[in-house]
């Protein structure tokens, strides 16, 4: 499984980042980021089409607005895991900034994917915002 996610986050070596790279695979970096990323973009679309779920927030602009959110959030997220987990490991992240920003970036793309397709598979029954994003 952590080869499959591994994968993922490198989209198949085109994003590839040499030694960084080899760091999040050999220590499972890539599973940590991925098994914290993915219940809270699940649990955030969740919020919004069925707690949040008002005529006045079930406009384009407030889903966007959440998809951006969590963005944000997938990107601290990866960002923070990674610098932590690279402290406990006895490497200093400031060696892998760069890396370290791509990485975080890709997490927050994943997730507003993961975000667009989990709407479309729970929008359904959303008494009023059914009909966002389309």
């Amino acid at each position: 499984m952590s080869n499959l996610i591994a994968n993922v986050y490198e989209l198949w070596g085109f994003n590839y980042l040499d030694a960084f790279s080899d760091i999040m695979f050999e220590n499972n970096f890539y599973t940590v980021v991925a098994l914290y990323t993915l219940p809270m973009v699940l649990v955030c679309t969740f919020l919004y089409y069925y707690v949040f779920d008002r005529p006045k927030t079930s406009k384009l602009w407030v889903w966007l607005l959440w998809l951006i959110i969590i963005g944000v959030f997938a990107f601290v997220i990866a960002y923070v895991i990674v610098e932590n987990s690279f402290y406990e490991i006895g490497q200093l992240p400031t060696d892998y900034n760069v890396e370290n920003l791509i990485f975080s970036a890709t997490n927050s793309g994943y997730a507003c994917i993961i975000m667009f397709l989990f709407s479309l598979l729970i929008k359904w029954k959303s008494t009023n915002s059914s009909h966002v994003p389309f």
